[in-house]
């Protein structure tokens, strides 16, 4: 083990004065925590490589209480290079534990969420409406009712500004594919309302009689399309919410940047995402892997 690593232990046995029960679980978390790093110097490690750790954890199916306890002796290590070494730092202090108790949300790979919007290829009302509600909600990360809220006043060229908790404003974005879906969608709309007399009420979103689309129609709407597209997953409007968010982290994304996109309040909700991408590598690695249980 590394000579940082067991001066740490040390200090915990004969300063902290900590039990050998409890050094030695700490022991095997951080031996565990080096192992991840693969050679890798520890004061060179930064928040995202902790949070990978975390993911690992997460994926081999540990308890949340266990990846939040060597979550814990990852940070008492680098509070305490920290406290006794000037030119150290603490990357852990960025990482959350993870949500006790709340299970990692469903998502859609790119090839499946790709897949899926490219199978709604209708040219009447309903298929132009659907396309352009899922693409939105691909696209922006959308909670329902902030989609089924969504206004046409304030729609512009490639963003949106939506209403979400708490009355909290935020702006989010539409990639060409969902544009063009809302585009090819609203003369249709206009069409509807103007065939039933409905008085213009600024919503995007409408149902068949020009009403504003409820949370629940969105929701049938997920479903319906699930269905006929042969999906065995369950999906809901929240699925590609998370979808959203579990792409951007893949891609790169700041975290922080993410949980701004998603209208957050707190980091931690937003970490849970770091978490599911371990999945996508599993599934890699068992497509790619010779040994993999995909390739075979």
């Amino acid at each position: 083990m590394d000579a940082r690593l067991l001066d740490y232990l040390d200090y915990l046995d004969a300063v902290r004065g900590l039990s050998p029960k409890t050094v030695e679980v700490y022991r095997r978390d951080l031996a565990h925590y080096e192992a991840f790093l693969e050679g890798k110097d520890v004061d060179e490690a930064d928040a995202g490589d902790i949070r990978a750790f975390a993911g690992t954890l997460v994926m081999e199916k540990r308890a949340p209480a266990s990846v939040n306890r060597s979550l814990s002796a990852v940070r008492g290590f680098y509070r305490y290079r920290l406290k006794f070494h000037s030119d150290a730092k603490d990357p852990a202090r960025e990482v959350e534990n993870i949500p006790a108790g709340r299970p990692l949300p469903s998502f859609l790979f790119e090839d499946e969420t790709k897949a899926f919007l490219d199978g709604i290829d209708g040219g009447n009302f309903r298929d132009l409406r659907d396309r352009a509600l899922l693409e939105a909600m691909y696209s922006t990360g959308c909670r329902v009712s902030e989609l089924c809220g969504m206004q046409l006043s304030r729609l512009a060229a490639d963003s949106v500004r939506v209403k979400g908790k708490g009355s909290k404003e935020r702006l989010v974005f539409l990639c060409d594919s969902a544009k063009e879906a809302i585009r090819r969608y609203l003369p249709y709309r206009a069409a509807l309302m103007q065939r039933l007399g409905i008085e213009e009420h600024n919503r995007v979103f409408v149902n068949t009689r020009g009403r504003p689309l409820s949370t629940r129609g969105a929701e049938k709407i997920v479903e319906k399309r699930r269905l006929q597209a042969g999906i065995k997953k369950h999906l809901t409007p929240h699925t590609f919410r998370h979808s959203f968010a579990t792409h951007l982290v893949a891609a790169g994304a700041d975290m922080r940047v993410v949980q701004e996109m998603l209208g957050h309040s707190s980091i931690s909700t937003t970490q849970v995402y770091a978490h599911i991408d371990m999945e996508r590598l599993r599934r890699v690695y068992e497509q790619a892997h010779p040994h993999g249980s995909k390739s075979k």
